[in-house]
This record gives C-alpha cells, structure tokens and sequence, in this order.
C-alpha cells in the first residue's frame, strides 16, 4: 500500500508541476499579448502626436510663407508710395523753414547725451566711430528746408508702416500658433 501511495504521489506532483509549467505559459501568453498590445497602443499615440507636430510646423511655414508674401507686396507699396512723394517734394522749394537751432534739437533726439552710454556702431562702421556718429554736426548748413522736413517725414511715414506691417505679420503668426497649441 506504501509503494501505491508513492505512485500516487509522485502522480501528484508531476500532474502539479504540469499544471504549473502549463499555468506559467498561458500567463506568459497573456503578458505578451497585453504588452504587445500596449506597445501598439504607444506607437499609435506616437505616430499620431508626430503627425500632428508634422501638421502644425507645415501649417505654420504655410503661414508664413503667406505673410511673407502680404508683407512684400506692402512692402513694395509703400516703396511706391515713398517714390511718388520724393517725386513731389523734389518740387519743393528750398526756402527755409526750421532754424538752426531746431534742426540741431531735432537731430539731438534719440542720441545719449554722453557717448559712454553703450551706443552700437551702425553697421559697416568700426565700435570707435560710434560716438562720432552721436556727434551735433549731422545738419549740413545750418537749417531745413521745406524739401529736406518733408523728405524726413516722408522716410519717418514709409518706416514706420513698414515696421508695424512686420510686428502685426509677427503677432499673427504668434496668434495663430497659440491657438493651434490651445485647441485639443
């Protein structure tokens, strides 16, 4: 009877440690399959948050590219339109209208009063040359004529349109990108 019960032990044991192995395998498979399909998962979030990136930077040099192309043509406009004064104050005559004094004031603006207050070299001029540049003689024989006030607020108008056309191309485009970043 001992030796039956030895036989039916040792039936339990390899039956259990079948049982196990086959357990062990069918949780391996279930591990798999779920990892795999949470790998698909990922890879599918990432492709698609790549292609949203890939979507956003092609819309945005689309943008761009558009607002570079409405700036040129403002750009050109106003050239034309900047031409067409000079043309006009070229007619002007040459009486004066504003003294030496004022000339000199209207010059001074803009500039530091000393030339160690960190004044940039214009491009093209060497660092030492900056202070000169700060210096009172920028008006040539002492008063403005007609022709040269007009002249000065002519350029003064074509660059100041130009230079806001460019900060309002800039902020649409700052505009449109955080309301891309904004949207879901």
């Amino acid at each position: 009877m001992a030796k039956a019960l030895y036989t039916y032990a040792a039936t339990a044991l390899v039956t259990a440690a079948l049982a196990s192995a086959g357990a062990w395998r069918v949780q391996e498979w279930r591990w798999q399959a779920n990892t795999a399909a949470a790998t698909k998962e990922r890879q599918a979030a990432e492709d698609e948050a790549r292609e949203l990136r890939e979507s956003d930077a092609r819309q945005q040099r689309q943008l761009a590219a558009r607002k570079v192309g409405e700036h040129a043509a403002a750009l050109a406009g106003l050239n034309n339109q900047l031409g067409d004064a000079r043309a006009r104050i070229a007619k002007l005559s040459d009486r004066r209208c504003l003294d030496a004094g004022t000339v000199g004031m209207l010059n001074a603006i803009g500039k530091p009063a000393s030339p160690n207050l960190g004044l940039r070299a214009p491009a093209g001029r060497a660092a030492g040359s900056a202070a000169a540049a700060a210096g009172p003689a920028d008006d040539a024989g002492g008063y403005a004529s007609e022709r040269d006030a007009a002249e000065h607020i002519a350029t003064c108008r074509a660059r100041y349109a130009e230079l806001s056309g460019q900060l309002n191309q800039i902020l649409d485009i700052e505009d449109a990108r955080d309301a891309r970043r904004a949207a879901p």
